[in-house]
C-alpha cells in the first residue's frame, strides 16, 4: 500500500523553520564521507571522521542537542567545539560540519558581514560585538577576550521569552565554521519543511509560509545526490573496484 502524499511547505526565515530531518546529516557523513558510528549509549548518535580528529554527537535525551569538537589534532592544531541547540535547522549544523571537512587557511573571513549585508542591526548598547536579526528574535554575540585572542561567539533565537536554540562555539573554533554558520543564519533561503508541525509552537506571527510541490521523494533524491557527490569528491582516482557499495543500511522510512 502507497504510503500517503506529506504535504511540505517553505518556511522563513530559516532560522524559524524547526530543526528538519536530522538523518540527513548523519547518512550524509557515514555513506558520504566515511565517518563511523562510534555510539556508546542510548539516546546519543556519536559519528567520529575517519582520522578520529573530528567528532558530531547528537544528544537525544531532553533538549536534543547538536555538538561539533575537533581534537587538538585537527586542521587548527587545538582543540574547539560548538554546541548546537536541535531546534537550529539541520542545514544550518551541515554548513558547518561542511566548514569543518574543508582545508584549514589562515584567511580570517569577517564573521559579522554576512549578517550586516543581509541587514541586521548592531547592538550599539551591547558591551560586546552583537548583531540582532531584522525581526529581532536572533542575536549573535562575540564575547570578546580582553586579550587579542577572540573570545567564544554565541547566538540564541527568543521568541516572546522562549529560547528555541542556542549556538556557543569556544574560543579556537576556526572563524571560516563560525563564518559559515553567520551565512546561513543571513540567507533569505526559505527551507523545506513537512507542514506538520511547522512552523514552531508560537513562532506562527513571525513565519512565512508558502506552498511548495516539494515531497518527501524530493528530499530523498537531494540526499542521495549529496551523498553520491561526497563519495566522487572522496573517491576520485580510485578504481571502481575500490569503491565501497553506495548503500548497504536499510532505506530511510517514511516521515511519521
Amino acid at each position: 500500500m502507497p504510503y500517503p502524499t506529506v504535504p511540505y511547505v517553505l518556511a522563513a526565515p530559516g532560522y524559524l523553520a524547526g530543526g528538519g530531518d536530522w538523518e540527513h546529516l548523519t547518512k550524509w557523513l557515514l555513506r558520504g564521507h566515511g565517518w563511523q558510528d562510534v555510539s556508546t549509549i542510548d539516546q546519543h548518535t556519536a559519528l567520529a571522521s575517519p582520522d578520529g580528529r573530528l567528532h558530531l554527537t547528537l544528544s537525544r535525551r531532553g533538549a536534543w542537542t547538536w555538538s561539533l569538537r575537533a581534537t587538538a589534532t585537527a586542521p587548527a592544531g587545538r582543540e574547539w567545539a560548538a554546541i548546537l541547540g536541535a531546534h537550529l535547522p539541520v542545514e544550518y549544523v551541515t554548513a558547518l560540519v561542511d566548514a569543518m571537512l574543508g582545508p584549514d587557511s589562515r584567511h580570517r573571513p569577517d564573521v559579522l558581514g554576512p549578517l550586516h549585508a543581509a541587514g541586521w542591526n548592531a547592538d550599539a548598547a551591547a558591551s560586546t560585538l552583537t548583531a540582532v536579526s531584522p525581526d529581532g528574535l536572533v542575536r549573535f554575540t562575540e564575547e570578546t577576550a580582553l586579550s587579542p585572542t577572540r573570545g567564544p561567539w554565541h547566538a540564541a533565537c527568543t521568541v516572546d521569552g522562549h529560547t528555541w536554540w542556542t549556538a556557543t562555539f569556544s574560543t579556537h573554533t576556526p572563524p571560516g565554521v563560525v563564518a559559515a554558520f553567520t551565512r546561513t543564519l543571513a540567507s533569505p533561503d526559505p527551507l523545506p519543511r513537512m507542514a506538520i508541525g511547522t512552523p514552531l509552537y508560537g513562532c506562527g506571527p513571525y513565519t512565512r509560509l508558502t506552498q511548495t510541490p516539494h515531497s518527501y521523494d524530493d528530499e530523498q533524491a537531494l540526499l542521495e545526490a549529496r551523498i553520491a557527490e561526497a563519495r566522487g569528491r572522496r573517491f576520485a582516482g580510485a578504481s571502481p573496484a575500490a569503491l565501497p557499495p553506495s548503500t548497504g543500511r536499510p532505506p530511510l522510512g517514511r516521515p511519521r
